[in-house]
């Protein structure tokens, strides 16, 4: 099938292509938004290499399956368990118990290479911040080695079967960019992380390999095709973002200007100036480098984020790309390099009882950690306050664990009814998860035994306005659920109508340090699409004025709530680090005046609304901030449950701006 695999220079340069763009992607630097195509990058490399010595050693009836598990090994193990090990310390330190529980679960998933699978089914809108998760670039590594656990086989059957791999190849290959293309606008995540839909970029490599498609020897023609891919990946790099739906159709182009590099580079052939350019000394040395870089660069960057919490500047990021590399070249001297040497004389017994010892303790301490924070390692006084955090944040945002609702005929999907009457609901919330910040506040108004009963229709990051879409996802769920829920509204015995949302995330996008939004709202008139402040703007006033004319001309009040002030910064994470160095601190306040501009300008455009449509408003920061100067903790109770959600005890503060509506 393929002859004597060759050193070739330029694909060890070519991994610096991948892993520079992910480092720099991942330390923050805007000009690299779109580096995270780098692990596209790498899937081709890995495909077409593995599949290059596969073929080779079928070719002279040499294979060994179990002798590639251990190159496998020997190649994976040892620096990702070093890796974890040290990460387990500096969890030990500087992770509070929730997060410790999280590391712990990934430490496991990640030992047993299923971390792209448990990070899809952790992910979602409730999920923690991706930048407070040590172990998330593991994904990409159990993606490869699910890959390689059922490819050669693959390989293996068909030669045994007298038929050509290439044909089966090429089958799985456009089986699984099929499923890549389907699934990233049903079902992104799944789509992001799991085998199914990654499994083609690889084998664009392994068609390479197996000589799928003919070598190209005109000169001019390799000189201008591997310019091509050069361009097919450096585009990506500089101008996708995370807006961009991906993989699908948007990682095609990266993974091609992989192929095209790797395919007109040959070492039998003359370089192109691509490869020369990769052929460097110190771009080759990086490559050389990169699998350690990538395992080290992102804990270093996480736990940096958890010690400083704050966004890093200028100087922090190149700091820690700088440790980074450090890291690197450390792990590829002292432990890559010693453990792939043939110079070091294992058999393969003890190499695989070395690595299943040495997974099975991280697997313990992993499932230690999981089942465990270790609350005890903090001050006593910080102790009661952890654990009821963690309560109120594994209860839903408060939704469901502070308010036992029940489901009734008629209600849209996921909407219940708390209260004595389940029948006769008098009041309607209506939002996103911010419902169930509110709910607290809300019960507290009223005692629930003199109040009436409540309907709660509240689906994550669905602003409560008919006609919308999501502009960071292609389905069509948000639309639906509020159109459902305005047609039950309509006829229902519902008389005040409670709008509830975070509203500036919808027209600006995400809070940054500066104070202004990110610029990618999440309003869309259609599915992922993103429309840019002004139209945004625009489409926020018609729809929402269209929502609650459709209300009150049904005979309804309708109440909108103003967002609270959210921070870019992760509110109970901040609070502990405060009273761990002063425990004595009985409040704990934030000067917000640099977001000012982003709630007055929600709060112009609710003015100029008033003039057009029938509401009133509840402005819930006039009940936690004063000249904005906001409360995050006081007297035992933490405010917020992240940077963006009140806790059941700061809801409940909000009580008094809930008592008229309620009553």
């Amino acid at each position: 099938m393929t002859q004597a695999m060759q050193y070739r220079a330029d694909i060890d340069g070519l991994r610096s292509l991948a892993i520079v763009p992910i480092v720099l992607f991942h330390a923050g630097f805007p000009l690299f938004s779109g580096g995270f195509v780098g692990v596209d990058i790498f899937f081709v490399i890995s495909g077409y290499l593995i599949t290059s010595i596969i073929a080779k050693d079928i070719s002279n009836g040499q294979f060994d399956l179990w002798r590639f598990y251990e190159r496998r090994i020997r190649r994976i193990v040892p620096a990702l368990i070093v890796m974890l090990v040290v990460c387990s310390v500096a969890g030990w330190f500087l992770l509070f118990p929730l997060d410790l529980q999280a590391f712990g679960q990934s430490m496991v998933a990640s030992t047993g290479f299923v971390a792209n699978i448990s990070f899809w089914l952790q992910s979602g809108y409730f999920d923690t911040a991706s930048d407070l998760k040590p172990l998330l670039h593991t994904w990409s590594l159990a993606v490869e080695e699910q890959f390689y656990l059922f490819f050669p086989l693959v390989l293996l059957v068909s030669v045994r079967n007298s038929r050509d791999p290439r044909r089966i190849v090429w089958v799985i290959l456009l089986v699984s960019f099929g499923l890549s293309l389907i699934g990233v606008s049903r079902n992104p995540d799944a789509s992001f992380y799991l085998i199914p839909t990654r499994a083609w970029e690889l084998l664009i490599g392994s068609v390479l390999a197996l000589k799928a498609v003919p070598v190209v020897r005109n000169h001019a023609a390799r000189e201008g095709l591997a310019c091509l891919g050069l361009a097919l990946i450096l585009v990506p790099v500089l101008t996708y973002t995370h807006q961009t739906a991906f993989p699908g159709l948007s990682a095609l182009w990266p993974c091609l200007g992989t192929a095209l590099i790797i395919w007109t580079g040959g070492a039998q052939l003359a370089p192109t100036v691509v490869a020369r350019l990769l052929m460097r000394r110190p771009v080759v040395l990086i490559g050389l480098m990169s699998y350690s870089l990538y395992l080290w660069h992102w804990p270093i960057m996480v736990f940096s984020h958890h010690y400083r919490l704050e966004k890093p500047d200028l100087w922090i990021k190149c700091l820690l790309v700088a440790a980074s590399v450090l890291a690197a070249y450390l792990s590829w001297m002292l432990v890559e390099k010693p453990a792939r040497a043939h110079s070091v004389h294992l058999s393969r017994r003890t190499v695989f009882g070395l690595a299943g010892g040495a997974a099975l303790v991280a697997i313990g301490i992993g499932s230690v950690f999981w089942s465990n924070g270790f609350v005890s390692r903090f001050p006593a006084p910080l102790q009661s306050l952890l654990l009821t955090h963690e309560q109120q944040t594994k209860g839903f945002i408060g939704l469901q664990a502070t308010v036992h609702g029940q489901g009734r005929e008629g209600l849209p999907k996921g909407g219940f009814v708390v209260g004595k009457d389940t029948q006769q609901p008098q009041l309607a919330i209506w939002g996103d998860s911010h419902v169930g910040a509110i709910l607290s506040a809300v019960n507290g108004a009223v005692p629930p035994a003199n109040g009436p009963a409540i309907s709660v229709f509240a689906l994550g990051g669905c602003r409560p306005i008919i006609g919308v879409y999501l502009a960071y996802e292609a389905s069509t769920a948000c639309h639906d659920h509020n159109q459902a829920v305005l047609s039950y509204l309509l006829t229902g015995p519902e008389r005040t109508v409670v709008l509830v949302s975070r509203w500036p995330i919808a027209l600006f996008g995400d809070v940054r340090a500066t104070g202004t939004g990110d610029g990618q709202g999440s309003l869309a008139l259609k599915p992922a699409e993103y429309l840019g402040e002004a139209k945004a703007v625009e489409a926020f006033r018609q729809n929402l004025g269209r929502t609650i004319d459709a209300l009150t001309q049904a005979g309804k009040q309708v109440v909108v709530v103003e967002t609270i002030v959210d921070l870019p910064i992760d509110v109970p994470h901040l609070v502990f680090k405060t009273l761990l160095r002063a425990p004595e601190t009985s409040q704990i306040t934030r000067d917000v005046s640099a977001y000012r501009q982003r709630f007055e300008a929600v709060e112009q455009i609710f003015d100029r609304m008033q003039a057009q449509h029938r509401f009133d408003r509840i402005r819930l920061r006039d009940g936690l901030c004063d000249q904005w100067q906001c409360l995050l903790y006081r007297q035992g109770q933490v405010i917020y449950t992240d940077n963006n959600h009140l806790s059941t005890a700061g809801s409940a503060m909000l009580a008094p701006l809930f008592r008229d509506v309620v009553r």
